[in-house]
Protein backbone atom coordinates (compact mmCIF):
# COMPACT_ATOMS: atom_id res chain seq x y z
CA UNK A 1 0.00 0.00 0.00
CA UNK A 2 2.84 2.32 0.90
CA UNK A 3 4.50 1.49 -2.43
CA UNK A 4 1.36 2.46 -4.35
CA UNK A 5 1.19 5.73 -2.49
CA UNK A 6 4.81 6.55 -3.35
CA UNK A 7 4.21 5.80 -7.03
CA UNK A 8 1.09 7.95 -7.07
CA UNK A 9 2.91 10.81 -5.40
CA UNK A 10 5.74 10.58 -7.92
CA UNK A 11 3.23 10.64 -10.79
CA UNK A 12 1.58 13.75 -9.37
CA UNK A 13 4.97 15.47 -9.00
CA UNK A 14 5.91 14.67 -12.62
CA UNK A 15 2.52 15.83 -13.88
CA UNK A 16 2.84 19.03 -11.90
CA UNK A 17 6.32 19.63 -13.30
CA UNK A 18 5.10 18.99 -16.86
CA UNK A 19 2.21 21.37 -16.34
CA UNK A 20 4.63 23.96 -14.98
CA UNK A 21 6.94 23.52 -17.97
CA UNK A 22 4.01 23.79 -20.38
CA UNK A 23 2.79 26.89 -18.60
CA UNK A 24 6.27 28.43 -18.76
CA UNK A 25 6.52 27.70 -22.49
CA UNK A 26 3.13 29.26 -23.15
CA UNK A 27 3.98 32.28 -21.00
CA UNK A 28 7.29 32.79 -22.81
CA UNK A 29 5.58 32.46 -26.17
CA UNK A 30 2.92 35.04 -25.22
CA UNK A 31 5.66 37.43 -24.12
CA UNK A 32 7.55 36.96 -27.40
CA UNK A 33 4.40 37.44 -29.46
CA UNK A 34 3.59 40.67 -27.61
CA UNK A 35 7.07 41.90 -28.44
CA UNK A 36 6.43 40.94 -32.08
CA UNK A 37 3.07 42.77 -32.12
CA UNK A 38 4.82 45.83 -30.60
CA UNK A 39 7.37 45.58 -33.44
CA UNK A 40 10.15 45.04 -30.92
CA UNK A 41 11.76 42.48 -33.21
CA UNK A 42 15.15 42.10 -31.46
CA UNK A 43 13.43 41.22 -28.17
CA UNK A 44 10.93 38.95 -29.96
CA UNK A 45 13.80 37.17 -31.68
CA UNK A 46 15.65 36.58 -28.39
CA UNK A 47 12.60 35.20 -26.61
CA UNK A 48 11.53 33.01 -29.55
CA UNK A 49 15.07 31.71 -29.94
CA UNK A 50 14.98 30.66 -26.30
CA UNK A 51 12.03 28.44 -27.21
CA UNK A 52 13.06 26.94 -30.56
CA UNK A 53 16.66 27.97 -31.06
CA UNK A 54 19.49 25.49 -31.15
CA UNK A 55 19.61 21.89 -32.25
CA UNK A 56 17.13 20.70 -29.61
CA UNK A 57 14.32 23.21 -29.01
CA UNK A 58 13.30 23.92 -25.43
CA UNK A 59 9.61 24.03 -26.32
CA UNK A 60 8.19 20.54 -25.77
CA UNK A 61 4.62 21.40 -26.69
CA UNK A 62 4.13 20.83 -30.43
CA UNK A 63 1.69 23.71 -30.95
CA UNK A 64 3.92 26.15 -29.09
CA UNK A 65 6.92 24.93 -31.06
CA UNK A 66 5.23 25.36 -34.46
CA UNK A 67 3.86 28.81 -33.63
CA UNK A 68 7.18 29.93 -32.23
CA UNK A 69 8.98 28.90 -35.46
CA UNK A 70 6.41 30.74 -37.54
CA UNK A 71 6.79 33.99 -35.59
CA UNK A 72 10.56 33.61 -35.42
CA UNK A 73 10.70 33.25 -39.19
CA UNK A 74 8.58 36.37 -39.62
CA UNK A 75 10.76 38.22 -37.08
CA UNK A 76 13.93 37.27 -38.97
CA UNK A 77 12.44 38.77 -42.14
CA UNK A 78 11.85 42.06 -40.35
CA UNK A 79 15.43 41.91 -39.06
CA UNK A 80 16.64 41.40 -42.67
CA UNK A 81 17.77 37.83 -42.06
CA UNK A 82 15.99 35.98 -44.91
CA UNK A 83 18.23 32.88 -44.71
CA UNK A 84 17.46 32.37 -41.02
CA UNK A 85 13.76 32.97 -41.74
CA UNK A 86 13.72 30.27 -44.44
CA UNK A 87 15.49 27.86 -42.11
CA UNK A 88 12.77 28.28 -39.48
CA UNK A 89 10.01 27.81 -42.06
CA UNK A 90 11.76 24.66 -43.31
CA UNK A 91 11.96 23.26 -39.76
CA UNK A 92 8.28 24.06 -39.26
CA UNK A 93 7.29 22.30 -42.50
CA UNK A 94 9.50 19.32 -41.69
CA UNK A 95 7.40 18.79 -38.57
CA UNK A 96 4.06 19.64 -40.19
CA UNK A 97 4.15 19.53 -44.03
CA UNK A 98 0.50 20.60 -44.28
CA UNK A 99 0.94 23.75 -42.24
CA UNK A 100 -0.47 26.90 -43.83
CA UNK A 101 0.11 30.52 -42.85
CA UNK A 102 -2.74 32.99 -42.45
CA UNK A 103 -2.37 35.66 -45.19
CA UNK A 104 -4.50 38.08 -43.14
CA UNK A 105 -2.44 37.92 -39.96
CA UNK A 106 0.97 38.34 -41.62
CA UNK A 107 2.41 40.76 -44.17
CA UNK A 108 2.63 39.77 -47.81
CA UNK A 109 6.42 39.41 -47.68
CA UNK A 110 6.14 36.85 -44.86
CA UNK A 111 3.37 34.93 -46.65
CA UNK A 112 5.29 34.95 -49.94
CA UNK A 113 8.52 33.70 -48.33
CA UNK A 114 6.68 30.97 -46.42
CA UNK A 115 4.84 29.82 -49.55
CA UNK A 116 8.11 29.74 -51.51
CA UNK A 117 9.71 27.56 -48.83
CA UNK A 118 6.59 25.38 -48.73
CA UNK A 119 6.56 24.96 -52.53
CA UNK A 120 10.24 23.99 -52.49
CA UNK A 121 9.66 21.55 -49.61
CA UNK A 122 6.67 20.03 -51.40
CA UNK A 123 8.73 19.60 -54.57
CA UNK A 124 11.60 17.98 -52.65
CA UNK A 125 9.14 15.75 -50.84
CA UNK A 126 7.55 14.72 -54.14
CA UNK A 127 10.99 13.92 -55.58
CA UNK A 128 11.88 11.90 -52.51
CA UNK A 129 8.58 10.02 -52.71
CA UNK A 130 9.24 9.32 -56.39
CA UNK A 131 12.77 8.12 -55.60
CA UNK A 132 11.44 5.94 -52.80
CA UNK A 133 8.76 4.51 -55.06
CA UNK A 134 11.34 3.89 -57.80
CA UNK A 135 13.68 2.16 -55.35
CA UNK A 136 10.81 0.07 -54.07
CA UNK A 137 9.84 -0.87 -57.63
CA UNK A 138 13.44 -1.75 -58.44
CA UNK A 139 13.64 -3.84 -55.29
CA UNK A 140 10.43 -5.66 -56.25
CA UNK A 141 11.77 -6.22 -59.76
CA UNK A 142 14.99 -7.64 -58.33
CA UNK A 143 13.00 -9.90 -56.01
CA UNK A 144 10.88 -11.04 -58.95
CA UNK A 145 14.01 -11.73 -61.03
CA UNK A 146 15.48 -13.68 -58.13
CA UNK A 147 12.29 -15.74 -57.81
CA UNK A 148 12.21 -16.44 -61.54
CA UNK A 149 15.88 -17.44 -61.45
CA UNK A 150 15.18 -19.68 -58.47
CA UNK A 151 12.27 -21.30 -60.31
CA UNK A 152 14.43 -21.85 -63.39
CA UNK A 153 17.24 -23.36 -61.33
CA UNK A 154 14.81 -25.64 -59.52
CA UNK A 155 13.32 -26.74 -62.85
CA UNK A 156 16.81 -27.46 -64.21
CA UNK A 157 17.68 -29.33 -61.03
CA UNK A 158 14.52 -31.41 -61.37
CA UNK A 159 15.33 -32.14 -65.02
CA UNK A 160 18.82 -33.25 -64.05
CA UNK A 161 17.48 -35.35 -61.19
CA UNK A 162 14.85 -37.01 -63.39
CA UNK A 163 17.39 -38.21 -65.95
CA UNK A 164 20.70 -40.00 -65.75
CA UNK A 165 23.39 -40.29 -68.40
CA UNK A 166 24.71 -43.73 -69.32
CA UNK A 167 28.02 -44.04 -71.18
CA UNK A 168 28.88 -47.04 -73.32
CA UNK A 169 32.44 -47.49 -74.54
CA UNK A 170 32.60 -48.90 -78.12
CA UNK A 171 35.25 -51.24 -79.50
CA UNK A 172 36.92 -51.05 -82.91
CA UNK A 173 37.23 -54.83 -82.92
CA UNK A 174 33.44 -55.09 -82.70
CA UNK A 175 33.20 -52.47 -85.45
CA UNK A 176 35.16 -54.89 -87.68
CA UNK A 177 32.52 -57.61 -87.42
CA UNK A 178 30.26 -58.30 -90.44
CA UNK A 179 26.47 -58.25 -90.80
CA UNK A 180 26.12 -54.58 -89.72
CA UNK A 181 27.44 -55.11 -86.19
CA UNK A 182 29.67 -52.00 -86.44
CA UNK A 183 26.74 -49.92 -87.64
CA UNK A 184 24.50 -51.15 -84.81
CA UNK A 185 27.30 -50.31 -82.34
CA UNK A 186 27.41 -46.77 -83.77
CA UNK A 187 23.60 -46.60 -83.35
CA UNK A 188 22.98 -46.36 -87.10
CA UNK A 189 20.13 -48.87 -87.27
CA UNK A 190 19.15 -48.39 -90.91
CA UNK A 191 22.67 -48.97 -92.25
CA UNK A 192 23.07 -51.91 -89.88
CA UNK A 193 19.92 -53.56 -91.23
CA UNK A 194 20.97 -52.90 -94.83
CA UNK A 195 24.45 -54.43 -94.39
CA UNK A 196 23.05 -57.36 -92.40
CA UNK A 197 20.44 -58.16 -95.07
CA UNK A 198 22.80 -57.79 -98.05
CA UNK A 199 25.65 -59.76 -96.50
CA UNK A 200 23.26 -62.48 -95.34
CA UNK A 201 21.75 -62.71 -98.83
CA UNK A 202 25.16 -62.96 -100.55
CA UNK A 203 26.33 -65.48 -97.93
CA UNK A 204 23.26 -67.62 -98.48
CA UNK A 205 23.68 -67.32 -102.24
CA UNK A 206 27.37 -68.29 -102.09
CA UNK A 207 26.59 -71.33 -99.91
CA UNK A 208 23.75 -72.43 -102.17
CA UNK A 209 25.80 -72.09 -105.37
CA UNK A 210 28.77 -73.83 -103.74
CA UNK A 211 26.62 -76.79 -102.67
CA UNK A 212 24.93 -76.92 -106.06
CA UNK A 213 28.25 -76.81 -107.89
CA UNK A 214 29.75 -79.58 -105.75
CA UNK A 215 26.67 -81.77 -106.26
CA UNK A 216 27.37 -81.86 -110.02
CA UNK A 217 30.52 -83.90 -109.41
CA UNK A 218 28.49 -86.98 -108.48
CA UNK A 219 26.37 -86.80 -111.60
CA UNK A 220 27.12 -88.78 -114.81
CA UNK A 221 25.06 -87.04 -117.47
CA UNK A 222 24.13 -88.82 -120.69
CA UNK A 223 25.76 -87.61 -123.90
CA UNK A 224 22.60 -85.76 -124.79
CA UNK A 225 22.56 -83.90 -121.43
CA UNK A 226 26.23 -83.04 -121.37
CA UNK A 227 25.81 -79.58 -122.89
CA UNK A 228 23.04 -78.68 -120.42
CA UNK A 229 25.15 -79.97 -117.49
CA UNK A 230 28.08 -77.83 -118.61
CA UNK A 231 25.87 -74.72 -118.82
CA UNK A 232 24.50 -75.42 -115.31
CA UNK A 233 27.98 -75.96 -113.89
CA UNK A 234 29.17 -72.73 -115.46
CA UNK A 235 26.16 -70.78 -114.09
CA UNK A 236 26.64 -72.16 -110.58
CA UNK A 237 30.37 -71.40 -110.67
CA UNK A 238 29.85 -67.82 -111.85
CA UNK A 239 27.00 -67.35 -109.38
CA UNK A 240 29.26 -68.52 -106.57
CA UNK A 241 31.98 -66.12 -107.61
CA UNK A 242 29.50 -63.23 -107.77
CA UNK A 243 28.00 -64.15 -104.40
CA UNK A 244 31.40 -64.38 -102.72
CA UNK A 245 32.50 -61.14 -104.39
CA UNK A 246 29.33 -59.37 -103.26
CA UNK A 247 29.76 -60.73 -99.74
CA UNK A 248 33.36 -59.50 -99.59
CA UNK A 249 32.44 -56.13 -101.13
CA UNK A 250 29.67 -55.43 -98.63
CA UNK A 251 31.87 -56.64 -95.77
CA UNK A 252 34.66 -54.24 -96.77
CA UNK A 253 32.15 -51.41 -97.26
CA UNK A 254 30.54 -52.09 -93.89
CA UNK A 255 33.93 -52.34 -92.17
CA UNK A 256 35.13 -49.08 -93.75
CA UNK A 257 31.91 -47.22 -92.88
CA UNK A 258 31.94 -48.48 -89.27
CA UNK A 259 35.58 -47.47 -88.78
CA UNK A 260 35.25 -44.05 -90.43
CA UNK A 261 32.14 -43.15 -88.44
CA UNK A 262 33.32 -44.91 -85.31
CA UNK A 263 31.97 -43.43 -82.04
CA UNK A 264 34.28 -44.20 -79.12
CA UNK A 265 31.61 -43.37 -76.52
CA UNK A 266 27.83 -43.46 -76.83
CA UNK A 267 25.98 -41.39 -74.25
CA UNK A 268 22.29 -42.00 -73.62
CA UNK A 269 19.88 -40.55 -71.07
CA UNK A 270 17.07 -42.28 -69.33
CA UNK A 271 14.45 -41.16 -66.85
CA UNK A 272 14.47 -42.16 -63.24
CA UNK A 273 12.20 -41.52 -60.28
CA UNK A 274 12.60 -38.08 -58.70
CA UNK A 275 13.99 -38.16 -55.13
CA UNK A 276 11.52 -37.35 -52.37
CA UNK A 277 13.43 -34.22 -51.32
CA UNK A 278 13.13 -32.71 -54.79
CA UNK A 279 9.46 -33.67 -55.05
CA UNK A 280 8.79 -31.73 -51.85
CA UNK A 281 10.88 -28.83 -53.13
CA UNK A 282 8.85 -28.70 -56.33
CA UNK A 283 5.63 -28.54 -54.32
CA UNK A 284 6.91 -25.70 -52.13
CA UNK A 285 8.40 -23.50 -54.82
CA UNK A 286 6.77 -20.18 -55.58
CA UNK A 287 4.41 -19.68 -58.44
CA UNK A 288 3.94 -16.51 -60.44
CA UNK A 289 0.46 -15.67 -61.65
CA UNK A 290 -0.92 -12.87 -63.77
CA UNK A 291 -4.34 -11.82 -62.50
CA UNK A 292 -6.58 -9.70 -64.68
CA UNK A 293 -9.64 -7.96 -63.29
CA UNK A 294 -11.90 -4.99 -63.87
CA UNK A 295 -9.36 -2.61 -62.35
CA UNK A 296 -6.41 -3.83 -64.39
CA UNK A 297 -3.77 -6.52 -64.24
CA UNK A 298 -1.28 -7.37 -61.55
CA UNK A 299 1.32 -9.98 -60.76
CA UNK A 300 0.85 -12.31 -57.86
CA UNK A 301 3.47 -14.55 -56.29
CA UNK A 302 2.26 -17.60 -54.39
CA UNK A 303 4.56 -19.38 -51.98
Amino acid sequence: MRHIAVVGLAYLVVAAMAATVAADELSDFDSARRAYDQQNYPRAARELESLVGGVVPRARNRVVRLEARKYLGATYLFLNRPKAARDQFELLLDEDPAYAIDPVAFPQAVVRTFNEVKAKADAERAKENARRARRQQERRSEELDDLLLQQRLIAELEALARTETVERVNSRWIAALPFGVGQFQNQDRRLGIMFAVMQSAFLASSIATFIGHNSLRNEDPAPGDLARARRLERALRIGNWVSVGGLLSFYVAGLTEAQVRFKPIIRTTRERELPEELRDLGKERSQMRLEVGLTGARFRLDF
